[in-house]
């Protein structure tokens, strides 16, 4: 007699592409840490994170299959579904959009009703938030100048009064310099908008269910390790780009931090009604030119199976 015994094989890894929102920086701290600390490999999952960039095309890059999630802006969700595009979210890592805006020190412009008779920098691509942030506070387009200067050289010398910018950039690069600008949040208005939110096509969430619920606990995991070790993940960052500045990356990360971790609900989560406000301030824009079922936007299906806050 010969006795058989049986060789176990082990299971290979999925293999997941994730498109980024923009180049590799602390802003993509927590997919770093759920790299670096093995949190997909727990998952038997294999990552490759892609970087985006201003040329990138976050949605397209999905549902065209060179990436299984993608990480972009919520109304662009919203804007893609009213045009047929079967995209949805599954997790909002900035759930406090870190797009703000600011004025020198000295300037005595603290509050958006403080805007009148400014002249004010606003990038084309957030004029959304801008217009509504004034509708919000009852000053009409002819209380204030729109500037599309590209730079900040303008608003330092004066020429420019308010520009908006993000948290976790301008205002950081600022304060490297010393300089502590009074800082607007249009949040503390009312104009909810996620930022950063991780997505997928309807498809691959149908086909993919475990493997999904898998992606978003390491991920999860990922970003409450960075949140707790904000200096150690803003490092990270120079695993994928070693031309970054180590303190930058480090005060990006400690900057990021009240704006993903919220006190409110557990990381990554979804309210119904802030995807409603958004859809409402986008209908009131006229970015939107009908409304979606906003069940159809976005799941918590898979944030549920993670492990809470």
């Amino acid at each position: 007699m010969v006795a058989c015994g049986v060789t176990s094989v082990e299971q290979q890894p999925d293999q997941v592409t994730v498109q980024l929102k923009w180049r590799h920086q602390a802003q993509f701290a927590g997919f770093y840490a759920a790299v670096q600390q093995n949190y997909y490999a727990d998952e038997n999952i294999e990552v490759k994170l892609l970087p985006g960039g201003p040329t990138a095309t976050l949605i397209d890059s999905v549902v065209e299959g060179g990436a299984d999630f993608g990480v972009t802006s919520a109304d662009d969700l919203l804007g893609a579904r009213t045009e047929g595009i079967p995209v949805k979210a599954i997790a909002t890592i900035y759930r406090r959009n870190p797009l703000v805006y600011f004025s020198l020190p000295d300037s005595g412009i603290s509050r958006p009703q403080d805007f009148v008779n400014t002249t004010i920098r606003v990038g084309a691509n957030q004029q959304v938030i801008f217009d509504a942030l004034m509708a919000q506070v009852g000053i009409s387009p002819d209380q204030y100048t729109i500037s599309r200067d590209p730079g900040l050289d303008a608003f330092y010398t004066g020429d420019i009064q308010v520009s908006n910018g993000y948290l976790i950039n301008e205002v950081l690069a600022a304060k490297s310099q010393e300089i502590d600008l009074n800082v607007i949040f249009p949040d503390d208005y009312g104009i909810h908008f996620y930022s950063d939110t991780i997505f997928a096509t309807d498809e691959f969430l149908a086909s993919s269910p475990d493997l999904t619920a898998r992606f978003v606990r390491a991920t999860i995991k990922g970003w409450r390790w960075a949140i707790e070790n904000p200096v150690e993940a803003g490092k990270l960052a120079l695993i994928y780009n070693s031309d970054l500045e180590v303190n930058l990356q480090v005060g990006m990360m400690e900057a990021s931090v009240p704006l993903i971790h919220t006190g409110e609900d557990q990381l990554g989560w979804m309210r119904r009604d802030i995807w409603l406000g958004m859809q409402e301030i986008l209908l009131e824009q006229g970015v939107l030119e009908s409304a979606v079922d906003i069940d159809q936007v976005f799941t918590l299906e898979f944030l549920e199976q993670t492990d809470g806050k």
